[in-house]
């Protein structure tokens, strides 16, 4: 081939004519510089080759996947092969999908929750059956009877829609897309019911010939579809997504996606129940686990545990409280009276599993011969569960004004109830409730030490959200409205107001050290103090430059800051099996209970971790237990499919090749770049997180040309949300309304329901 390809051109117009301009002119050079047009070398022509079915066909032998909500053992054997001695966390978030029942011309169902309990499949069995008995060429002798159930099933769930829908249209504030479908769901239900009818009367006597059975075999298979839509209902409008993710995160993403589950509802058991069986799948295959990590839906994860004890301290406080509720007043006065003794006249009798101890009850008895009534005895008593002067134990119920005896009796019973299960526990299963609000057990699947912790970065967001609604009571929220006037907090309006419900650099611009700085300049030292603790305390998981001490620091003041509201005394006694079981963790420093919980699990675990570095040999990554690995995986997924939302259909085929992705990075001699300036993700190795740096990003602040923070004004440059309609879109969108009803729909949907058939 001549090396100048102007010659190599002349050479072939002369050969071809018109036929080699019509082939490489054009999109033949699109998107190539302005010096490689109609050069030959530089065309990019389609190449014909194998189909997008073949190509996934292909891929799935190869890699030996699947698309179904199973475990992906074959991605987990590879990630095993990359990191042989790994220690791996479970990580667990869900995204959203369109809410859609499909079935396709095969038969295939598409947008069922599907949790792997086995429901699903019994229902698709079910439909197969009556499936195969509508296509036989001879009536089945049961189809009469399923008919039947058909029946009592749609007339239960037409009253129940009903119902709904009367509920629905009196409330002022129900959306009409919700009367839509609602109004839409009540018509279908009508029309099955009708053509549920239609078959109960051919074949009631059981003399329907095979000929009359086949002319009833189209309507009787669109029947069974449109009827078994809405026993697979509710569809799923979220997937869960399962990730395997190694701790020390070195070097690549070491991240697997392992399994989806597509849900509409999940609950805290579920999840105990997927995660057990990918653990039992780690063990076989050699894999170490270090526990769950999950955002903040699966608060019971962080208390409850899976084996027989709990391994967070307000459970043991919950168990305590719920122990005495069901108790008479005569009944708890037993267990603090001696033997023998009288109260009102009444002879009681010591409990013999009381759990008082004997000096409380020996003042009971002195108290009761110095004089004293009962409501004065109880009343020392209760004083005396708060050693610390000046700090009174809450009463039972947080809302009442004064105190029965029988609240008093609870709130004494409950307290040593907890101090002794306390003690217990330190004793039967080594663990140390007075200096530890976690205790993480010892998973029974995999025999090691199993952290249950939530994502830090959604605990991030939600101190955020807090912070907006009010805060602790003792920060005055007018002084960050002055920190939007100073350019030197990077503070914008949208961090302030929360415009970016999931935006966690909005959460760091409002608990920032810019922000807690232009508090200590101007004063502000309760303020300061808690912009600089929660910055701190976000700095030493998600940050670099800090060493161990200082990350371990930062935590402890957190935790400190949780316990001066819970437990005023603990600089003085820290002992928390002295802690106020009638403390509310709501309202603690403006936090949920969710979010205490979740705060001091994660700080107890993180703590306990870094003390068996030297064990493991080497410093827990920071960032090991978040779920940004599954965050990512999501921005991939919407990033290809040019959307926020898909069907479920959509996931499965994109599943198989994001996975296939995954296990492309897994391969160490393949070169994996990422194109990103996000130092999360790099083909070199990066510097140790206790590194000292210049300038860390958390104490940098982002300058922005477009935006001033220090002007609160309307009309600023801003640039469209991507995907949101235009005001245009939206002023000529027509609405269709409410679907056109029948005028004797209310009538037939009386007589469906009292089985008469006086109406057309």
């Amino acid at each position: 081939m001549p090396t100048d390809f102007r010659l190599f051109q002349d050479l072939m117009e002369a050969e071809f004519g018109e036929r080699f301009n019509r082939l490489f002119r054009g999109p033949a050079w699109s998107g190539c510089e302005k010096q490689d047009e109609k050069n030959p070398l530089k065309a990019r022509i389609n190449v014909a080759c194998l189909g997008h079915q073949a190509i996934s066909k292909d891929f799935s032998t190869k890699f030996n996947l699947t698309t179904t909500p199973e475990i992906q053992v074959a991605s987990m054997q590879r990630l095993k092969e990359a990191i042989p001695d790994g220690r791996f966390w479970i990580k667990l978030d869900g995204t959203d999908i369109k809410k859609a029942l499909q079935e396709s011309v095969e038969g295939v169902w598409n947008g069922d929750a599907d949790l792997q309990n086995g429901k699903l499949q019994v229902l698709r069995t079910e439909y197969d059956d009556r499936i195969a008995k509508a296509k036989a060429t001879t009536p089945d002798n049961t189809i009469f009877e399923n008919f039947e159930k058909d029946k009592t099933f749609l007339k239960d769930i037409l009253n129940t829609t009903v119902k709904k829908y009367q509920t629905k249209f009196k409330n002022d504030k129900s959306s009409t897309e919700k009367l839509k479908e609602l109004n839409w769901e009540i018509v279908e239900l009508v029309d099955l019911l009708e053509q549920n009818d239609k078959f109960l009367a051919a074949y009631n006597d059981g003399s329907i010939t095979a000929q009359g059975h086949s002319k009833l075999r189209a309507d009787m298979l669109t029947y069974l579809r449109n009827l078994f839509k809405k026993k697979r209902a509710p569809a799923a409008t979220h997937v869960l997504v399962i990730m395997l993710s190694d701790e020390r995160r070195a070097r690549k993403p070491y991240a697997m996606p392992i399994q989806f589950v597509p849900y509409h509802s999940i609950t805290a058991a579920d999840i105990q129940r997927l995660t057990k069986a990918v653990k039992e799948k780690m063990v076989e295959l050699g894999m170490k686990c270090c526990g769950t990590v999950t955002d903040g839906e699966f608060k019971k994860l962080r208390y409850e545990g899976v084996g027989d004890r709990p391994i967070h301290i307000y459970k043991i406080i919950q168990e305590s409280r719920k122990s005495v509720c069901n108790l008479s007043e005569p009944m708890l006065l037993k267990l603090i009276t001696k033997t023998g003794e009288t109260v009102d006249g009444q002879p009681l009798v010591e409990g013999e599993d009381s759990c008082i101890p004997n000096d409380v009850i020996n003042k009971f008895h002195e108290l009761q011969e110095a004089g004293k009534t009962l409501k004065e005895r109880l009343t020392i008593i209760k004083d005396d569960l708060i050693e610390e002067d000046g700090v009174e134990q809450l009463p039972w119920h947080p809302h009442r004004t004064s105190e029965s005896n029988l609240d008093m009796l609870r709130t004494i019973v409950a307290s040593y109830t907890f101090r002794s299960r306390v003690a217990q526990l330190k004793v039967s299963h080594n663990v140390d409730f007075t200096t530890n609000f976690c205790e993480p057990e010892v998973d029974p699947t995999t025999g090691e030490p199993l952290f249950h912790i939530a994502d830090h970065n959604h605990l991030t967001k939600r101190i955020g959200f807090h912070t907006r609604d009010g805060g602790p009571e003792w920060v005055d929220l007018r002084r960050f409205e002055e920190a939007v006037r100073d350019k030197t907090t990077d503070l914008n309006l949208p961090a302030l107001l929360g415009t970016n419900k999931q935006s966690t650099v909005d959460a760091e611009k409002l608990l920032s050290h810019a922000v807690a700085d232009f508090f200590e300049r101007k004063g502000y030292t309760q303020e300061a103090r808690y912009a600089r603790t929660v910055a701190r305390w976000h700095e030493a998981t998600d940050g670099r430059g800090m060493s161990q001490e200082e990350r371990k620091a930062a935590n402890l003041d957190m935790r400190n800051m949780i316990l001066d509201e819970w437990m005023p005394w603990h600089r003085t006694n820290p002992d928390l099996s002295k802690i106020d079981i009638n403390r509310r963790l709501k309202g603690i420093c403006g936090f949920s209970q969710e979010t205490v919980i979740e705060l001091t699990a994660n700080i107890d675990c993180q703590e306990r971790r870094r003390k068996e570095t030297e064990e493991l040999g080497y410093a827990e990554h920071p960032r090991a237990g978040t779920t940004d690995d599954v965050e990512c995986f999501f921005a991939l997924l919407h990033r290809i499919t040019h959307g926020q939302h898909v069907t479920l259909g959509e996931f499965r085929s994109w599943w198989l090749k994001l996975v296939i992705q995954f296990s492309f990075r897994m391969d160490n001699d393949l070169p994996f770049y990422v194109h990103t300036l996000n130092e999360r993700y790099s083909l070199e190795e990066q510097p140790s997180f206790d590194e000292p740096q210049q300038r860390p990003r958390l104490h940098c602040l982002t300058r922005r040309s477009r935006e001033d923070s220090s002007i609160i004004c309307g009309g600023r440059a801003m640039l469209p949300a991507r995907y949101a309609s235009s005001i245009r879109h939206m002023f000529h969108r027509v609405d269709h309304g409410l679907i056109d009803v029948p005028g004797n729909l209310e009538e037939r949907i009386r007589a469906i329901r009292d089985n008469r058939s006086d109406v057309d």
